[in-house]
């Protein structure tokens, strides 16, 4: 991928993802061509040797990157222009992907899907990719509760070697680019046993990464990424169906509300995630 397709890449992003979303009776989710520039940007800079396009006749069809991150990476996003799907691009797309993947020494390889969306879950299992988690994609309205608890506090670059040890720990994964990324781009906060990243845009705050050892923890940890907010405000989070006991505490004592479900797919080597797992989208590294 070269600067000048990231437009091209940006107007893929919107009307691949728009369509599938809009073929299941879902709104567009890509409202703005400008959010899918800036992932490609940002990934180009962050990854280079990962971002990759398909073309057709010379044209781009679609696009996917790689987040190689020692033994474990990431894929995605990946996406293919409705003109060109059914012809084999994304099939074409999976296998360069997994041809850098396994040159990079990656032994297991992550990515998350809608779960609605079963011809990509099709492309992404022909791949070698199996599913380990289901994910609720979810939300719920900040509203002013009892201030967080003591031991949570923001965390800064000084904390950065604290943070990629806890998610060493939990889950395995060791990316320390990811977390001076996402210090720029939004907040992190650290408790004793997990960390948590929030980034607000407006009137939307995205919760995740978060990683926790405990159920004390995790809730401590959304706790302190909400309560400054504006009553009201729009938090979205995607959470593992596996930790039941905190789909309930956050449909009882948050309005929690389920949207869709989302598969995390991997190809090679897996682990159940120590603790508790809150993931992002971006970046997609784990």
């Amino acid at each position: 991928m070269s600067a000048s397709d990231v437009l091209r890449v940006a107007e893929i992003f919107r009307d691949a993802f728009n369509d599938v979303y809009r073929s299941r009776g879902f709104g567009p989710v890509v409202t703005d061509d400008a959010v899918g520039a800036a992932i490609a940007g940002t990934y180009r800079d962050l990854d280079p040797g990962g971002c990759v396009v398909v073309t057709v006749d010379g044209e781009i069809a679609g696009s996917g990157f790689l987040h190689p991150r020692g033994k474990t990476g990431g894929a995605g996003p990946i996406t293919v222009s409705p003109a060109f799907q059914g012809i084999g691009a994304g099939r074409a797309l999976m296998d360069e992907i997994a041809a850098r993947s396994d040159a990079a020494g990656i032994t297991s390889l992550r990515l998350i899907q809608d779960a609605f969306n079963e011809v990509a879950y099709a492309l992404y299992a022909a791949a070698g990719f199996v599913g380990r988690e289901v994910l609720l994609r979810a939300s719920f309205r900040s509203r002013r509760l009892a201030r967080a608890g003591s031991d949570v506090r923001r965390a800064h670059r000084g904390d950065l070697a604290r943070i990629r040890a806890i998610e060493n720990d939990l889950l395995g994964i060791d990316r320390p680019q990811d977390h001076q990324l996402l210090l720029r781009l939004g907040e992190l906060f650290l408790a004793p046993d997990g960390m948590l990243v929030r980034v607000v845009r407006g009137n939307v705050t995205v919760l995740g990464p978060l990683v926790a050892g405990s159920l004390h923890g995790t809730l401590a940890l959304i706790a302190a990424g909400t309560t400054d907010l504006p009553p009201h405000s729009d938090v979205r989070l995607m959470v593992p169906a596996r930790c039941d006991d905190l789909v309930r505490e956050l449909l009882v004592d948050h309005g929690l509300e389920i949207h869709s479900l989302c598969t995390y797919m991997v190809r090679g080597a897996w682990r159940d995630a120590r603790g508790y797992y809150v993931p992002t989208l971006f970046p997609e590294s784990g």
